[in-house]
């Protein structure tokens, strides 16, 4: 098994328990496990467009709101 996918699912779980504790870790921990799961599983990369998509939209909301 490759690492990436050992570390994959070992962050998994931990940002699914963590998440509704503390979500700011939770939810973080889930997207950096789809980074290491996408090579082999397509539902991890379509979370992970999913994500890269709202990370690039907040983004470009944030750097108008300061431009302003």
């Amino acid at each position: 098994m490759s690492r990436n996918l050992v570390i994959g699912f070992i962050l998994l779980p931990v940002g699914v328990l963590l998440t509704p504790l503390v979500p700011e870790f939770g939810l973080p921990l889930i997207i950096l496990s789809t980074r290491f799961l996408k090579e082999r599983y397509r539902w991890a990369e379509r979370i992970n467009a999913w994500a890269e998509a709202k990370l690039k939209s907040a983004r470009n909301w944030f750097r108008k709101r300061r431009n302003n």
